[in-house]
């Protein structure tokens, strides 16, 4: 399944700035979820994020236009992508995961 509106997808990143600093690592945790489509995300990462399949990666940079045109560049691993149900399209966001599973090497 492809990323698009109304989509949940849990991914995996690595956040750098135009300096080359990583400002966040997400690659030894458990993926971030989210709504696709509902806003909550940097719409330029959303718009890049579009069409990716589970499985897939992908390294892009965006300008926030936001943030005093800032170039941010992105590694992403994208691990499910999968229909958001009733429910999460009402609250705008999906349910959140009671377990404590996390990608390779997490440690809590």
């Amino acid at each position: 399944m492809e990323i698009t509106d109304k989509s949940v997808v849990a991914l995996r990143y690595i956040m750098k700035d135009n300096k080359g600093e990583e400002l966040e690592n997400t690659m030894e945790s458990q993926p971030v979820e989210y709504l696709h489509g509902a806003g909550k995300i940097l719409p330029q990462l959303e718009l890049r994020l579009e069409g990716m399949k589970a499985g897939e990666k992908k390294s892009f940079s965006f300008s926030d236009e936001s943030n005093s045109n800032e170039e941010f560049y992105f590694d992403v691993i994208i691990d499910e992508v999968r229909r958001a149900t009733e429910k999460e399209l009402q609250i705008g966001k999906p349910f959140e995961k009671n377990n404590n599973e996390c990608g390779p090497g997490c440690c809590y």
